[in-house]
């Protein structure tokens, strides 16, 4: 069920049970108010008039007398046998009499209602056996008050029950126009995209509203995924552009064998070593590739207690065999205690920053610095070179980036390293910086929580 329908439905629900519950207190009330005329009814039972019986043989000649013509609306009146009605008493304050003869005689008290010979009354009744064979007693009141009371309660439930109806329609269109309708237009949108329209959006609204915020954040998953879906081809067209050009030598080379070439002595050694060089090259890019994955993928880490100085003393030492000659130091922490870390990853990381520095920054001295915290682990990595612009800070972590792309092509690298850096730290759980400006060097800082 729609949630539309479900909301006019929920409405339809209140009012009707406002109307039954109108009616309810409504038949409460005047059940209320007849058992309160009926209980008066009761009270003047006793001012039934007693009968004078003529001797036998005698007839009867004159009615039974009234007893009384009272200040009051009450009607008692005689019915005998035969029919005739006899008034016994008739207050002063009735405005019109009952129709007693339309009446039946009973044999047991009941209460009923009863009209006025003109219509223009009703009056309850009390019937009630007078003790003589046939004749019946009617004890009346007008039931005018009664019925004016609960026609005015029935009027004002009634006038209740249509404000509140005119409420609930007020507040529904207000809901389905202001509420639903952007969802539905959303909805559609959403609709549309899966139709093939990946450029729809959903329309703006007010912000303000539930409706407004759920628009904009499903125009800014769609912005999100269209620049997910831009990334991911340009990785794509990077990786294959990267894999193609050691293809290419290597096939290059192959063709030209095979059309007999490099039959000199030594021509072909050569090629072979140019060969190896290229297919190294794709098999560290592939690795890259893989490890990336595997980090996207978030596989678990090999965690375990590792010394922090001790690893970062590593790295250095091997930056230095690498790059002979190179200004390249560690900082200890002198901290005590184990850290909990992948060791083989972080130690990637450090040596991904420091290659980075020593390779884009080839007169700078670059420093290693660890700072071991009560929450967290610092481990800095820092150079005096050119240092880089916003843009390229802004760039420097994104995979198959090349602030130099010439540079950076002869000397091996990819554009994979400081992006498996940054990786390294989310999968830690910590965060890789950079703070950089030209002419002050850079500042690499990966931050990871200690685990306690």
């Amino acid at each position: 069920m729609k949630l539309r329908t479900r909301i006019l439905t929920g409405f339809a629900v209140v009012v009707a049970l406002l109307v039954l519950l109108g009616v309810g207190v409504v038949a409460s009330q005047r059940n209320q108010l007849t058992s309160q005329l009926d209980a008066r009814l009761e009270s003047v039972v006793p001012l039934r008039p007693p009968r004078v019986e003529p001797p036998k043989g005698v007839e009867r000649l004159e009615p039974t007398p009234r007893l009384q013509e009272p200040i009051s609306d009450v009607y008692i009146a005689l019915k005998l046998a035969d029919g005739t009605v006899e008034v016994l008493v008739q207050g002063q304050l009735l405005g019109s009499v009952p129709d007693v003869a339309g009446l039946a005689s009973t044999s047991q008290r009941t209460f009923g209602n009863a009209d006025s010979e003109d219509g223009s009354t009703t009056f309850r009744v009390l019937a009630d056996p007078s003790g003589n064979d046939g004749e019946t007693v009617f004890i009346m009141v007008p039931a005018t008050d009664v019925n004016d009371t609960v026609r005015r309660l029935a009027l004002v439930f009634a006038a209740a029950a249509l404000v509140v109806a005119v409420l609930l329609g007020v507040i529904a269109w207000w809901v389905i126009r202001l509420g639903l309708r952007p969802v539905l237009a959303v909805t559609e949108t959403a609709r549309s995209i899966t139709a093939g329209g990946k450029g729809d959006r959903a329309p703006e609204l007010d912000d303000r509203t539930e409706a407004g915020q759920l628009a904009g954040a499903f125009n800014v998953m769609l912005d999100q995924r269209d620049a997910a879906e831009e990334k991911q081809r340009q990785f794509v067209s990077d990786a294959s552009h990267e894999l193609r050009t050691p293809l290419t030598s290597i096939r290059g080379y192959l063709d030209l064998y095979a059309d007999g070439g490099f039959r000199e002595a030594g021509q072909l050694d050569d090629v072979v070593r140019r060969m190896q060089s290229e297919a190294a090259r794709m098999s560290s890019l592939v690795e890259n590739l893989l490890q990336l994955a595997r980090l996207d993928e978030q596989q678990p880490l090999n965690i375990s207690a590792v010394d922090i100085d001790e690893l970062l003393s590593d790295v250095v030492a091997s930056a230095l065999v690498a790059h002979p000659g190179r200004s390249v130091q560690f900082a200890p922490s002198g901290s005590e205690g184990p850290a909990e870390i992948d060791k083989d990853k972080v130690g990637q990381l450090v040596a991904a920053l420091v290659d980075n520095a020593l390779i884009h920054a080839p007169e700078a001295s670059v420093t290693v610095e660890a700072e071991r915290r009560s929450a967290e682990l610092l481990i800095s990595v820092v150079d005096d070179g050119p240092g880089l612009s916003v843009e390229e800070t802004e760039r420097v972590f994104d995979r198959f980036y090349r602030g130099d792309p010439a540079r950076e092509r002869t000397s091996g690298g990819s554009g994979l390293g400081l992006g498996i850096a940054k990786s390294v730290a989310q999968a830690h759980g910590g965060e890789l910086g950079l703070t950089s400006s030209p002419g002050n060097g850079c500042e690499f800082v990966f931050r990871i929580p200690l685990q306690h």
